[in-house]
């Protein structure tokens, strides 16, 4: 008999200990709720078009994205681009060059003469940005204005301006005017200005049409139009971009991709005069 309730009371202890150690691992291995982010920064209407393409907190829980794309802007091209969202690290693979940016430099390989006339160091990120608005206009150091409703080509929107705090990337007084669909708050139209080589804030603005895909729960680009943007109405277009193959991963993409290969040329930021 004492054999028999000896045995009962091991059995209990191991099985105890068991359900304590499994209890251990489940504790260990479950994923780690994230805070929920302060939305209370952004501006109502930046907030609802944020939510449209889905929710800044899914943009934020990737770290790697990588798209094709074929583009008429300067000489027609295919590329590849890859980008690490965290440290915004990029590599371009194109049909006879790679360009990257290591965090610090943007290199080309073989050459820069090969890459073309265009300035490596403006184009690294160029297609990334728009490709990436709404979510990347979440970033520290940008100022917003509501604009109310504005309308173009007959067409009225809800419009966000943004500008930027001096100091933020290599052209830190680019201006954006972001029209929403007053309805879906989805982005249609962008207004841009280019200072990269000027230097010199000002509102000539350029103007890009987009069209949407769903990835990964994110609403982003399928295709944009670039137009001249004149007295505000829309002119020619200038270029049309179609992006395909549209990937996000929960890891960040190896950070040897992005460094400078031995057969490459450094583009150094533009000085301006």
């Amino acid at each position: 008999m004492k054999i028999y309730i000896y045995a009962i009371l091991l059995f209990t202890i191991i099985g105890s200990c068991n359900t304590s150690t499994e209890k251990a691992k489940t504790a260990e291995t479950a994923p780690k709720e994230e805070p929920s982010l302060d939305m209370s920064a952004y501006p109502e209407l930046f907030q609802k078009a944020l939510a449209a393409h889905g929710g800044l907190d899914t943009w934020k829980s990737f770290g790697g994205l990588k798209f094709d794309l074929e583009t008429t802007l300067g000489d027609k091209k295919k590329e590849t681009h890859l980008v690490d969202l965290w440290t915004r690290k990029v590599r371009i693979e194109g049909e006879n060059y790679v360009l990257g940016m290591d965090g610090e430099n943007v290199w080309v390989s073989p050459s820069k003469e090969v890459f073309g006339q265009m300035s490596a160091r403006f184009y690294h990120n160029l297609f990334f940005y728009f490709f990436a608005i709404p979510p990347v206009l979440a970033d520290p150091g940008t100022n917003y204005e509501d604009l109310g409703e504005r309308t173009i080509a007959d067409k009225t929107y809800r419009a966000l301006k943004v500008s930027f705090n001096q100091g933020i990337g290599d052209a830190s007084d680019d201006l954006y005017v972001a029209h929403f669909n007053p309805e879906t708050y989805e982005m249609e139209l962008l207004l841009y200005t280019v200072t990269y080589f000027s230097g010199e804030k000002h509102e000539n603005y350029n103007v890009l049409i987009y069209d949407w895909q769903t990835v990964n729960g994110l609403r982003v680009p399928a295709s944009m139009k670039g137009y001249k943007f004149e007295d505000g109405e829309i002119k020619e277009q200038r270029y049309n971009t179609v992006f395909t193959n549209v990937a996000f991963t929960k890891a960040q993409p190896a950070s040897t991709l992005f460094d400078k290969p031995e057969n490459s040329e450094i583009d150094s930021l533009l000085v301006r005069q």
